[in-house]
């Protein structure tokens, strides 16, 4: 599946962003419209938006569950999908991780806040 093949690479780069500086991550389908709608404890990323950086395929809830139905490597890095957005496994999930102030301050974290236009609205 050739249109998988970018989306495992961002999943693969943003879950060990996430791994590194030791955090939670949330990748939305779409940016949220509201700030009580990103996960309080977590990195919210806006996962087309990251798609897009790489001219890869944009996702939405259905395109995503077929992705994850048919390429065993997505099952492998995802914890929970639904709607809204997707949980990738990371070392820190998001029900058992408190909010810790700095997410990180590394360049391919940096890249991705501001690829995404949500790190502003990180707490």
């Amino acid at each position: 599946m050739d249109h998988s093949k970018k989306l495992v690479q961002v999943l693969r780069t943003v879950i060990a962003t996430a791994d590194k500086d030791n955090v939670a991550l949330f990748l939305h389908f779409n940016t949220p419209p509201k700030k009580e709608d990103m996960k309080q404890d977590a990195m919210n990323l806006d996962l087309n938006k990251l798609m897009q950086n790489v001219e890869g395929e944009q996702f939405d809830y259905g395109s995503f569950k077929a992705a994850y139905d048919t390429d065993p490597r997505i099952k492998t890095m995802v914890n929970n999908f639904n709607q809204t957005g997707i949980e990738p496994k990371t070392a820190s999930t998001i029900s058992d991780q408190p909010e810790q102030g700095d997410a990180g301050g590394d360049e391919v974290a940096q890249m991705a806040k501001s690829a995404t236009d949500l790190g502003d609205q990180l707490t």
